[in-house]
């Protein structure tokens, strides 16, 4: 008997032990069904609306980004991490400017009351603003500002407003490349490097040097409290080109990269000597491969502190270790850094890609942790071009773009490389309004964005809608009965089969439409953003050519569909 009750103790022990892996099984399986649901419920669940209700594939996107959360990163190290999120200590310490590209394109001074207590809250400390032909010049250089530049009580009212939002004001004027502005005119073609391209300046010329110093005292007497300024300097494409040059070159036994210095110390003597409060700074790029010795000697490293700009998804393979080192020597206390959060993946997209600059900023910040120890990194500029020169279209609009800026801003606040979220944290959905969760698990744009409240969801929601329309129009094209009955040929000589036609073009009336509402929704969206200029230019590039082309095509398929009886080949002209 004895025997026999040591089988049924244990018994009893593993029963019991069994019993408590049960009930701790099912409480967690319940927490993490609870958390999983919870996930589903909010983030892959969007509310029917315009957007999604259309006949132009947007419920079936909206499904698709619905997969796509429901499968993204678990729901229990999301909340871990936004626990923490807010409570780490940075990689990055220093200063986070906004760039503000004005290049014909300026937002209106309403709109910047609503913009610059956004950045404060998102964690901006200042904003470069880059003016180009903005800045309202006066006096013998007044024709270089545009006919819709801002006023001078403009510039007066956007200091204030930056001051009452504890942002620096950093005025950015183009110095020697980019210099297409002030080049295009009549007036100044003789200061062209090269006669053919208004791009750079000739830095031998005598007028070159009062033209600048007269810009700069206008900008800088205009925003008498600034601790900096940015001369600009990039991509200097043509060097030594023009006679003038070559003279210089010739009787000072230079090479190019000495011209250079020259000209852009000149330029930076100047503001330091009049200026004496004003730190010059200066993008970083035509310098790269210049010698630690020719920069000593050209004494440019006193005079400016570098802004070491690159905007790819991994700077660090461009940005040598040799130019770093030669950095560590000249400017080991001095050194800014460019990001992107917009205007940087092509000339022409009208949307902002989160991921891309995502990568950048996360790339930047594994050369900071490399290099931090040697060179104090005081500041970084997250740039937001809106175009990639004088002359070229408007890309990516700054509103629509401010989902892309807040995440970015929130990358800064990391305190270990590639540590952010595939979910947005909460902190930065509370300040843009957001009804739902967010997520950089499914490819820009994405319908999440669509359910903020920030100044400017409204022309990111007509973006989308456009950038589907766009897809739905290059899938009809991509259709064998489209590539086989639609061709040019077809339509020229109103010669092909009905019934393919109709296949073919079924949606295209309903294309029609949208890109009409589009266009009326866009002009609403925009006008208390952009002045009717640039209101005017978005829609003439990217909305405009589109309704010609189906307005093109719809006029041809009622054409080819009137028609009962064809010609015999071969086809004329004269029968159509």
């Amino acid at each position: 008997m004895a025997r026999r009750k040591v089988p049924g103790s244990l018994t009893i022990v593993i029963m019991v032990i069994f019993t408590l892996l049960v009930i701790i099984y099912h409480i967690l399986s319940d927490d993490v069904e609870d958390i999983s649901a919870g996930r589903v419920k909010v983030e892959g669940v969007y509310p029917p609306n315009d957007l999604n209700e259309s006949p132009f594939g947007f419920a079936t996107q909206q499904q698709h980004d619905a997969d796509i959360l429901t499968n993204s990163k678990s729901r229990l190290a999301y909340l871990k991490h936004e626990q923490s999120y807010e409570e780490v200590v940075p990689l990055f310490k220093g200063h986070k400017i906004v760039h503000l590209d004005l290049k014909g394109a300026p937002p209106t001074v309403k709109y910047y009351r609503y913009l610059f207590p956004l950045l404060h809250r998102l964690g901006a400390t200042g904003i470069l603003i880059e003016y180009e032909d903005m800045f309202p010049f006066n006096g013998e250089v007044e024709n270089i500002r545009a006919l819709n530049s801002y006023s001078r009580r403009d510039i007066v009212e956007i200091q204030k407003l930056a001051k009452n939002s504890d942002l620096e004001i950093i005025p950015l004027i183009q110095t020697f490349g980019h210099f297409e502005f002030v080049l295009k005119l009549e007036k100044y073609k003789d200061l062209r490097e090269v006669a053919r391209y208004p791009q750079v300046l000739c830095p031998s010329h005598n007028k070159t040097l009062p033209l600048l110093y007269e810009m700069l005292d206008q900008v800088i007497g205009a925003h008498p409290n600034i601790k900096h300024f940015h001369i600009g300097a990039d991509e200097v494409y043509q060097l030594a080109e023009c006679s003038r040059c070559f003279e210089v070159l010739e009787r000072n036994k230079w090479d190019k990269q000495q011209l250079f210095l020259s000209h852009v110390v000149r330029v930076a003597t100047y503001i330091k000597k009049k200026y004496p409060t004003v730190k010059v700074l200066m993008w970083d790029d035509e310098f790269r491969d210049i010698s630690v010795q020719e920069i000593t000697d050209s004494g440019l490293n006193k005079l400016i502190e570098p802004v070491v700009w690159k905007y790819t998804t991994d700077p660090k393979v461009s940005l040598t270790e040799n130019m770093w080192e030669n950095y560590v020597e000249l400017w080991p206390e001095s050194v800014w850094i460019a990001t992107a959060f917009k205007g940087a993946t092509a000339p022409d997209r009208y949307y902002t890609d989160i991921s891309y600059h995502l990568r950048n900023h996360e790339g930047w910040l594994e050369i900071i942790r490399k290099y931090s120890s040697r060179i104090k990194f005081k500041g970084v500029f997250l740039t937001g071009w809106q175009r990639y020169d004088h002359f070229s279209v408007l890309c990516d609009l700054l509103p629509s773009a401010i989902p892309s800026l807040a995440v970015n801003l929130a990358v800064l606040k990391s305190s270990t490389l590639y540590d952010f979220p595939h979910d947005i944290p909460d902190n930065i959905l509370k300040i843009l309004n957001c009804e739902t969760p967010v997520t950089l698990s499914i490819p820009e744009p994405q319908f999440g964005w669509t359910y903020c409240g920030f100044h400017g969801s409204m022309i990111y929601s007509i973006i989308l809608r456009l950038h589907t329309l766009n897809q739905e129009i290059a899938r009809m094209e991509q259709d064998s009965t489209f590539k086989g009955w639609v061709k040019e040929y077809n339509l020229n000589y109103a010669f092909s089969n009905p019934s393919h036609i109709e296949h073919a073009l079924s949606s295209l009336g309903e294309y029609k439409n949208e890109i009409i509402y589009i266009e009326t929704d866009m002009r609403k969206a925009m006008e208390d953003i952009y002045d009717n200029y640039t209101i005017d230019e978005w829609i003439e590039t990217y909305v405009e050519p589109l309704n010609e082309k189906l307005t093109k095509l719809l006029a041809l398929k009622n054409r080819i569909l009137e028609r009962d009886s064809w010609p015999r080949r071969p086809l004329t002209k004269h029968e159509l």
